[in-house]
Parts: C-alpha cells; sequence; structure tokens
C-alpha cells in the first residue's frame, strides 16, 4: 500500500539521532567524562546538553579524528532543534559532503 510509505520515510528525531551516534565512539572513549554526561543527558531527556558533550567530547580529544558521519549526524541533530550555529559549527568540522 503506498499510501502508508511515508510512515516508513519518517525523519528521524534528534534523540534516536544522538543514541545512534554513540557506535562511532572508540570504546577507549567511554570513561571520558563527556562521554558519561553525554548517557546521563540521553536518559534524562536533555537532547541539547547530549549533543553538547558529543562536541565536547571529540574536541577534547583531539589525538582521533571523528568521522564524517559523527559530524553530520550531530549536524542533523543541531538542526532538527533549530541550533544554526551548533549546526553550522559540526558542518564545519567535517571534511566533505553537507546535510
Amino acid at each position: 500500500m503506498k499510501l502508508f510509505n511515508f510512515i516508513k520515510k519518517r525523519s528521524k528525531t534528534p534523540a534516536q539521532i544522538l543514541r545512534h551516534l554513540a557506535v562511532h565512539i572508540p570504546t577507549s572513549y567511554t570513561a571520558h567524562h563527556q562521554f558519561k554526561n553525554y548517557l546521563e543527558f540521553l536518559e534524562h531527556r536533555e537532547w541539547e546538553l547530549a549533543l553538547d558533550s558529543l562536541i565536547e567530547l571529540a574536541d577534547e580529544t583531539p589525538g582521533y579524528a571523528f568521522s564524517d558521519t559523527f559530524w553530520l549526524g550531530l549536524a542533523e541533530a543541531a538542526d532538527k532543534m533549530n541550533l544554526d550555529k551548533t549546526r553550522e559549527y559540526c558542518k564545519s568540522k567535517s571534511t566533505g559532503t553537507t546535510l
């Protein structure tokens, strides 16, 4: 039934995007205080703070280059939350494509 195909193509919420981004974080960073903050903010549905924690995690760990997928995911979550400056910052950290 093509009438209901729009349900399958529904866009993700910021919460879904933020939860998915955890797979792009190396396990060696799961003890980092910003990662712990991210998990706590997710649990309390503080999406903007969870987003900020992931950005700070990436910024505080210069020895690892987070992927474009990670940065573009952060940009997408920021876009969904109408955080224009944060979206642009995240997009600038990716090396390639835009949203």
